[in-house]
């Protein structure tokens, strides 16, 4: 099973090969889990079931309600069913049968199975780059075929556990692993550069800030000085993001530049989202239907329709996204999820791969404060393949 479940997370971007059965619209991928789920289900019930704990049950089933809720809520059911299986029920069957079936020792095929996903989308990018197929600001699009923050949201947390997983390997003396994963990195570096995302390398730093604390934390947390230094680079990297990300009103659409440009669209963006969850505090706007719902709330006010609505797919955070497509509920279950998650490991430090899969995890969620990462087929099923990867350690 270990070797399909790897498949799984090697085959990620194959998402984007897309058709339908019975008029249901569905992926490769997707059919991919499914056969292999249900072969799992057979394997299970000849060996035995493994007990999943109440405590990880419980917000599952919250987060399905919620989702379920904000199904019949939507407008737009086919869109809502879409992201309800895409986003959700894809991956918890994938944490399922990591649960079910992966085993520590097995650990070593799941890293690198996403790290070679990660190292084709990386090649692609950059060979794009190089035969000049780029957007007309040079920034490149990649695999993903929308917009180019989708190769950085993809290899921004691969790029932190292969990092990590190379840092592990030196320490071992491992030094052809090392290196190997070090190159990697340069790799999934250079094209994250290309798609011209400053979120990616916010949340590269993110996680390799917490993998480095996680992983000396017995040495720091003797010693005083360690963490004055720590709250002043945790102060820096809060100030440099702001100044990376605040916005300049004083520009105009088209003469701002792409970077302020960008900062103004992402705050106003927000600004719209706040005022949409004091409009809808309970259920949200249901699933599915932000960008129509933002359209609609917005479309008399000057330059909405015409800039800002078009880059409004989602409210470019992870925490207002899952507010307003699955209500006050689905927010709770994610928040829920997360303290989950992040106590279960961190009573765990004493294994360094759980330390790799904390600092990816939180990689995902400070990408998430200025877009709404795990609303992602593949990137969606690499958190949960991380929760599942904690909790069987």
């Amino acid at each position: 099973m270990i070797y399909l479940i790897s498949l799984i997370l090697l085959l990620l971007p194959t998402y984007l090969i897309r058709f339908s059965i019975f008029n249901i619209p569905t992926t490769f991928l997707e059919i991919l889990i499914y056969i292999i789920f249900i072969y799992g289900l057979f394997r299970a019930r000849k060996t035995g079931f493994r007990a999943i704990s109440l405590k990880i049950i419980l917000p599952i089933v919250l987060l399905i309600i919620a989702l379920t809720i904000s199904t019949v809520v939507s407008p737009d059911k086919r869109a809502a069913l879409g992201e309800f299986k895409g986003f959700f029920i894809d991956p918890i069957l994938v944490f399922w049968l990591i649960f079910q079936f992966v085993k520590e020792k097995d650990l070593p095929k799941v890293f690198w199975s996403l790290i070679f996903s990660g190292t084709f989308v990386a090649v692609h990018t950059i060979i794009q780059k190089l035969l000049g197929n780029t957007t007309s600001d040079g920034r490149v699009i990649g695999i993903f075929g929308y917009s180019p923050n989708f190769v950085a949201l993809f290899l921004a947390p691969i790029t932190v556990l292969v990092a990590a997983y190379g840092f592990q390997f030196m320490i071992q003396k491992r030094w052809f692993l090392s290196i190997s994963a070090w190159l990697l990195v340069i790799l999934n570096f250079i094209a994250i550069y290309f798609s011209g995302s400053r979120g990616g390398i916010l949340a590269i730093a993110a996680g390799l800030g917490i993998y480095v604390i996680l992983n000396f934390w017995s040495w720091i947390k003797t010693r005083l000085s360690a963490q004055i230094m720590i709250g002043i680079l945790i102060i820096m990297a809060i100030y440099t993001s702001w100044i990376l990300f605040r916005p300049d009103f004083t520009v105009t659409q088209t003469s701002g530049g792409r970077v302020a440009t960008s900062n103004n669209l992402r705050w106003q963006i927000w600004e719209t989202s706040l005022e949409m969850i004091k409009n809808h505090p309970i259920l949200g706007v249901g699933l599915g239907n932000f960008q129509n719902a933002f359209s609609e709330l917005t479309k008399n006010r000057g330059n909405f329709p015409e800039y800002i609505t078009p880059q409004a797919a989602t409210p470019h955070n992870i925490f207002l996204m899952f507010y307003l497509a699955t209500g006050i509920l689905g927010l709770v279950a994610f928040l829920w999820l997360l303290v989950l998650f992040f106590r279960e490991g961190l009573k765990k430090l004493n294994s360094k791969s759980v330390v790799i899969m904390l600092a990816v995890l939180f990689s995902i969620i400070a990408y998430g404060l200025i877009e709404s990462s795990i609303w992602k087929n593949d990137l969606s099923i690499i958190f949960w393949t991380m929760g599942g990867l904690i909790w069987i350690i």
